[in-house]
């Protein structure tokens, strides 16, 4: 099964810093420092911004999403109650499970997190013509295999 087949995969917005006026367009960001490589968000370290453009409804955290860093060290971590309309920005996206499939977001940032699913990553990057890649393509994320090798993980 696909992370694509299970979840949508949401690009961070790109917000413009300025000068706003209004509090209206006052947001917080996260940074690459709010993902804890224990896979939880510390809110400690967002960003207070101004911005010009307003990042869409997608673009912003909800309950039970999973924010993947496409930088190194690629940290996927679980978004919980409490940490909702925070802007993902554009070198982070969202994996939001889709409504009618049964699976624990936290599984997703497992795997990512995991040595399995940072082979599985580092191999379908493969794919591409990067030597070694420094981000992770939104298409390697979306297609890379999530319960491939579950059941030899119990036959041994």
């Amino acid at each position: 099964m696909k992370i694509k087949e299970v979840a949508e995969i949401i690009r961070g917005a790109y917000l413009i810093e300025g000068k706003a006026k209004s509090s209206k367009k006052a947001c917080k960001e996260l940074t690459m420092l709010s993902l804890e490589p224990i896979s939880f968000l510390d809110e400690r370290k967002f960003l207070k911004i101004k911005c010009e453009n307003e990042a869409s409804p997608k673009q912003l955290t909800k309950a039970g999403d999973v924010v993947v860093s496409l930088y190194h060290p690629m940290i996927a971590c679980y978004v919980e109650k409490g940490q909702e309309g925070y802007v993902v920005p554009h070198y982070m996206v969202i994996v939001r499970r889709k409504p009618y499939v049964k699976l624990d977001s936290r599984f997703i940032v497992q795997f990512i997190n995991s040595t399995r699913g940072r082979r599985a990553l580092a191999e379908k990057s493969k794919e591409f013509d990067f030597a070694t890649p420094s981000s992770l393509p939104l298409s390697t994320l979306s297609n890379v295999e999530l319960l491939q090798d579950i059941n030899r993980l119990v036959e041994h």
